[in-house]
């Protein structure tokens, strides 16, 4: 729990293990055999930076720590840990304010994306693509950022290749060799995306914005910070094999 800027991790020896808020910046290992509360201890931490008023981001695929937003319930193995950790009087359950990230855009704080948002990189890793394939790819976003167009979706992005197919020839001496197959093979791949929930990448506009991190702004000072858990629906997101090929982002 954070107390005095400093957010209490646990007892070490009878002594009190806390870590500095100004020390937080800096990247860490949650590191443990199952069961010893590396999943509790995560939790913790959220729940002390959001008192701290520090933006938390989840990737909670799933859902351990989806019951950070509502307040927990007394039990005897809980009190006995209020009394050992020193909590009494200062420990109380309460929810915290969290927004879960929705892919499916529907229930939660919608996850929206355009294909130019996306960028060459990760939809060639999405779609598996070849190193030849995936710089025919680089060659047809930098015509398109060229020219001024917006790939908004899929369709969007079918049709720029083709179009980058048909006009090969007058964009080979400027921007490389661009061969028919590869084309073909991106277009072919985009079939399976299609089928597993590629309609997802839905049009962004002035009534549809596309995902960003920032818009929501800082809390104010004094004020609980947000947490943002992404993953609200783990069955349903493993429904999507290409979510897969993401990785870690």
């Amino acid at each position: 729990m954070y107390e005095n800027g400093k957010i209490y991790m646990g007892l070490a020896d009878g002594a009190r293990v806390e870590l500095a808020l100004n020390m937080c910046n800096r990247h860490g290992l949650i590191a443990g055999a199952s069961g010893t509360g590396k999943t509790i201890t995560m939790k913790v931490m959220a729940e002390s930076f959001s008192d701290a008023g520090v933006p938390v981001f989840l990737c909670d695929v799933k859902g351990d720590v989806a019951g950070i937003c509502a307040p927990g319930v007394s039990s005897e193995g809980m009190e006995k840990r209020i009394d050992r950790f020193g909590l009494r009087g200062s420990f109380a359950y309460k929810g915290y304010p969290t927004t879960f990230w929705d892919i499916y855009q529907t229930g939660g704080h919608a996850v929206r994306a355009t294909v130019s948002d996306m960028g060459p990189e990760l939809l060639s890793r999405i779609l598996s693509l070849t190193p030849a394939q995936e710089g025919i790819l680089h060659i047809m976003f930098r015509i398109a950022d060229d020219k001024g167009l917006l790939l908004l979706d899929l369709k969007d992005l079918r049709a720029m290749l083709n179009y980058v197919s048909e006009h090969r020839a007058e964009y080979m001496m400027t921007y490389g060799n661009i061969t028919p197959q590869s084309v073909a093979a991106i277009l072919r791949a985009l079939l399976p995306l299609e089928q597993q929930g590629g309609d997802l990448l839905r049009r962004a506009g002035a009534r549809h914005p596309r995902l960003d991190a920032h818009r929501r702004g800082r809390p104010r000072h004094g004020q609980r910070a947000r947490l943002r858990e992404a993953g609200a629906e783990p069955d349903a997101l493993r429904e999507l094999p290409f979510v897969d090929a993401l990785g870690a982002v």
